[in-house]
């Protein structure tokens, strides 16, 4: 079974935008919509955010002019694209020469320390993004260590949800990797004290959209419908993964 850290059920904080209606009679953005309000969400967070000089972690700015955050950078000026996976480098993080690269999440193994968070963009709160969902973290376990493989990274699947349909790509969180190949391992200790490296942030449309995902029990396309990720980091370890049966 994937362990339970691994399975993130989402708390829904966001509204839906009216400008089509589906079978549910639930009203959504069309897809055209909905990606330029992933978009403006996505810009929105990066303008608003700094990594904290004590752990890495994005920290929002405060609205107060002359307090301490003034001095930090804006998580929107060091942000790049790769294939429309967003990343961003914490400049107060020296790059390991010597660490490893991901190949793929079929050839590498990580150890990773991170936190997950989530928002559906819509026009209805102030920001675009509105409130985050965690969908996940490592750093919220009680000893705070990094994990070796989340389940949003690679995932094997018992034989039993095979059968009953269960794919990868229902959990895997697609076009991750392109993000994460963009960093190199800190040869850091999984029991060290992390202090994240780095931010990776996919829009819907690059992660599930609104296809099916796996909830824990079954299949939905409504789980992780129009839901963005923003994946804060550590990557401790990058190690040659033994070869496995493909599913």
């Amino acid at each position: 079974m994937i362990k339970k850290f691994f399975i993130a059920f989402l708390a829904s904080t966001a509204l839906l935008t009216s400008c089509s209606n589906d079978d549910d009679g639930i009203k959504e953005p069309n897809v055209e919509t909905q990606n330029d309000l992933d978009d403006k969400a996505i810009k929105e967070y990066l303008a608003d955010h700094y990594f904290h000089p004590l752990n890495g972690k994005p920290t929002a700015f405060d609205d107060i002019e002359g307090n301490d955050d003034d001095q930090y950078r804006r998580l929107e000026q060091d942000a790049k694209q790769i294939d429309g996976v967003w990343y961003v480098k914490n400049p107060d993080v020296a790059e390991n020469a010597e660490g490893s690269v991901i190949k793929s999440n079929d050839e590498s193994k990580i150890l990773i320390s991170y936190d997950l968070k989530t928002f559906k963009a819509n026009t209805e709160a102030k920001k675009t993004y509105g409130a985050l969902g965690t969908y996940g973290s490592s750093i919220n376990l009680n000893d705070g260590s990094g994990v070796y493989d989340p389940s949003f990274y690679y995932v094997e699947i018992p034989a039993e949800q095979y059968k009953a349909g269960i794919r990868r790509e229902h959990i895997e969180i697609k076009n991750l990797e392109k993000g994460l190949k963009q960093f190199k391992s800190t040869g850091t200790n999984h029991k060290d004290l992390y202090h994240f490296q780095g931010v990776v942030i996919i829009p819907s449309r690059l992660a599930f959209g609104r296809e099916k995902a796996f909830t824990g029990t079954s299949l939905s396309d409504r789980y992780l419908r129009d839901i963005s990720f923003i994946l804060s980091f550590e990557l401790h370890q990058v190690e040659d993964r033994k070869p496995a049966s493909t599913k």
